[in-house]
């Protein structure tokens, strides 16, 4: 009994005994064991975000380097405009003080990084409005400017690596532009230009992919779209106009292709993604600024081979990017060729084309999982198509027009029709078949009005329209359907009785009624056949 009892007594003890070194054993090395893998681990997560948190310290800390910066420069000023000092003590001085902040930013990147990030951001912004000064410039030259803001630069690159900072990378490519046109007193040179902004492009996009920064990535995708049309807009020889092409290649590559790089949590990275859709229209415009293109055949033709090659890259792109990411494009591509026949082609076929647009869309977007972008771009495009049918049908009624625009209206809506046809949504196919019916009566009206006695044949059409409906909805047993078709009905004797008794010859109006009349008879009799179906066939079996 001895022995069992103190066999228990040794399991109670071993058992309490074992958990315990699970929940104490971590709280030691925190403090002591592993402090620097710890701390190192650790700091990134707590450091990182508060970044771009709007915090007290975050407030104080860009506020006091902003007030810095701007010290200095009041300092200087007064300086200059007093003579207290001579421009070359100036000069040293604000380049010190620039380099003192980034000095004193990096002595603090172990210890209060986000103190690291304003500091070196603070002192990259002063060495470029330094070296844009006229200061600067009246002591050196343009030339000197010039290579000085690139120094900075790649200056600032390398500094945003080694901190390492977004914010310092983000403001080195906004600061160097800035410079750059505040030097060129915004007519910078060509040449020059063109090739800044190809290495900015580079080394911008390197950095940026290394460091998995996306807000970088954005703000030089939108640089390099807005350089681009700068360069197209000023190029005039063709050495010119071949290095506008050039970088217009690179970025149009990068937009390709990197925004599929990295997670798509990222906000900026969802803004790239959207980017990305205004490759073929931007690319257009600037083909039509540098080769001045100024024929509608010209624009138009460049337009739709924009689309095309735009489309055959996305799909070609398709296994290496990310879906949103290809419906950007594709979307790109679709705006693209919608300006283009919409510059080539008369109204009427461009809004044949817009409709077709629209129903395609519709299917690509089946394939790709019900795609939200894509289905609101096919809606855009057919509510525009539609629009169109009405205003032009309208107008059609009083301003007789050729078959051809009547077929063109025709084609846009069965295009539409068969776009509603493929959303398989039955709230959608039956808004949108009331709003087909409408746009199919403007239609008969508008083709039947400028026939002889063309009013009756009209009132004809609606009628024999009204009775399809109505009979469909009944055999099919849709009330809805059937609600339309005799709304339809009333429709067209609201006509007979208001429109058709002024405008119609007696002979024709007595046997409009007559017809209209008698057809009323005979569907009220088969309507009660076609509706007791069920009820004639149970009685039959009984």
């Amino acid at each position: 009994m001895l022995a069992e009892s103190t066999a228990v007594s040794a399991s109670s003890l071993v058992t309490p005994l074992s958990p315990r070194p699970a929940t104490l054993s971590p709280p030691p090395p925190l403090p002591g064991a592993q402090p620097v893998p710890m701390s190192s681990s650790t700091a990134p997560e707590t450091r990182a975000p508060r970044e771009l948190n709007l915090d007290s310290e975050v407030v104080l800390k860009w506020g006091g380097v902003a007030l810095v910066v701007l010290a200095v420069g009041f300092a200087v000023s007064t300086a200059i405009s007093e003579g207290w000092v001579g421009p070359e003590f100036q000069l040293v001085g604000a380049v010190a003080l620039s380099l003192v902040l980034i000095g004193v930013g990096l002595r603090l990147r172990l210890t209060r990084l986000p103190w690291s990030f304003a500091l070196c951001s603070g002192g990259v912004a002063a060495l470029l409005t330094t070296v844009a000064s006229s200061l600067f410039i009246d002591q050196t030259s343009t030339d000197v400017a010039f290579t000085a803001i690139a120094v900075v630069g790649l200056g600032g690159f390398v500094l945003a690596r080694m901190v390492p900072s977004e914010w310092v990378g983000l403001v080195t490519v906004m600061g160097g532009v800035i410079a750059w046109l505040v030097v060129g007193e915004a007519e910078p040179p060509f040449a020059a230009t063109a090739a800044g902004l190809a290495v900015l492009l580079a080394i911008a996009i390197a950095v940026a992919l290394e460091r998995h920064w996306f807000g970088l990535r954005l703000l030089i995708q939108v640089v390099g779209l807005g350089g681009l049309v700068w360069l197209g807009a000023v190029a005039d020889t063709g050495a010119e106009q071949v290095w506008t092409l050039v970088i217009a290649s690179a970025v149009t590559m990068s937009l390709l292709w990197v925004p599929s790089i990295g997670e798509l949590e990222s906000l900026w990275q969802q803004l790239e993604v959207q980017l990305s859709a205004a490759v073929s229209p931007w690319a257009v415009l600037v083909l039509g600024l540098t080769f001045e293109m100024d024929t509608d055949t010209a624009i138009g033709s460049t337009e739709l081979v924009s689309a095309a090659a735009m489309a055959v890259l996305a799909i070609r792109l398709r296994a290496m990017i990310r879906s949103p990411h290809f419906v950007s494009l594709m979307l790109g591509a679709s705006v693209s060729l919608t300006i283009g026949l919409a510059v080539l082609l008369s109204a009427e076929a461009t809004f044949v084309a817009v409709a077709v647009q629209g129903a395609g869309l519709i299917m690509v977007s089946k394939r790709m999982g019900e795609s939200v972008r894509v289905l609101i771009n096919a809606a855009v495009l057919l509510i525009a198509a539609a629009v169109f049918v009405l205003v032009d049908g309208v107008n059609a009624w009083t301003d007789d027009t050729a078959y051809g625009p009547d077929i063109a209206r025709l084609a846009i809506i069965v295009a539409i029709g068969f776009g509603l046809w493929l959303t398989r949504r039955r709230p959608t196919q039956q808004v949108g078949a009331l709003g087909l019916l409408g746009l199919l009566l403007i239609w008969l009206g508008s083709v039947f009005v400028h026939l002889p006695e063309g009013q009756a044949v009209v009132s004809v059409s609606w009628a024999i329209l009204g009775t399809v409906v109505l009979i469909a909805g009944a055999v099919r047993k849709i009330p809805e359907v059937a609600t339309v078709g005799l709304a339809v009905l009333a429709l067209t004797v609201t006509k007979l009785l208001i429109v058709d008794m002024q405008e119609v010859d007696t002979l024709w109006r007595a046997a409009l009624f007559l017809a209209v009349g008698l057809g009323l008879m005979r569907l009220g009799f088969l309507l009660s056949r076609l509706t007791a179906v069920d009820d004639g066939d149970a009685y039959s079996s009984e």
